[in-house]
């Protein structure tokens, strides 16, 4: 290549960028700035994975709370064998206002019930949360735990205050009409029934409907026959 060629193309490449502005004092105190992680794990020393720092956990305060029952547990003898207790507790009657009782088996169970319906029990103030474990070991799996408003009957302060109660855990609905609840065995065994086995509640009460209705036409015939049998037999 001839020294023209070497000339033009020189002149036909682009001009070379300036050079970059200097960096002001503020940019390089920034880019000089030490790395605070880096700093602690140099304060760190070289052991420090192997040097555990213990902080005592504070266990916080359980404050008591009171517990409103309605069948065994209202029996100051009962409720003492099950909470372990030296003395007999002290329970004030009380009631809850909004539920009723209803019949599992030979024991009492709380479900919801009309406005206004009142179930009246004894309340207890449950002091450790040991205690709580105790009374639902006691309850089972059968109840569970729910909040309530527990009002007082015995004209002593407090007057009413929130606290606990054990209400049915299954099927109300089911309960009340006498028939096997699938969501209380479901519970109690730990374990689902296939849905084969299921049976909706309004197939229940079509198959309900309809034996009451088939009965109704079978008797009435049936009564006649024999009114009319038993009037033909009849010699005066």
């Amino acid at each position: 290549m001839t020294s023209d060629e070497e000339k033009k193309l020189t002149a036909q490449r682009p001009p070379t960028p300036p050079p970059l502005p200097p960096l002001l004092a503020s940019h390089k105190a920034k880019r000089e700035r030490p790395s605070t992680y880096l700093a602690s794990l140099e304060a760190a020393g070289p052991d420090f994975m192997d040097t555990a720092v213990y902080v005592p956990m504070l266990d916080e305060p359980i404050k008591p709370i009171w517990y409103f029952f309605y069948g065994t547990l209202t029996k100051p003898e009962i409720l003492k064998h099950i909470l372990d207790l030296e003395e007999e507790p002290l329970l004030r009657p009380a009631k809850i206002i909004g539920y009723k009782l209803s019949s599992w088996g030979q024991y009492r169970a709380l479900v919801n019930g009309e406005p206004g319906a009142e179930v009246s029990g004894f309340a207890y103030e449950v002091q450790t949360i040991e205690h709580e474990f105790k009374l639902a070991r006691y309850e089972t799996n059968a109840y569970k735990l729910h909040p309530c408003r527990i009002k007082f009957t015995d004209n002593m302060e407090p007057r009413e205050l929130s606290g606990k109660t054990f209400m049915y855990a299954g099927d109300a609905a089911v309960l009340q009409a006498g028939r096997f609840d699938r969501v209380l065995w479901e519970l109690q065994m730990g374990t689902r029934l296939p849905d084969k086995w299921k049976t909706p509640t309004e197939e229940i009460l079509r198959r309900m409907g309809a034996e009451l209705g088939n009965r109704a036409h079978t008797d009435q015939p049936e009564s006649l026959e024999k009114k009319t049998s038993s009037t033909a037999n009849y010699q005066p």
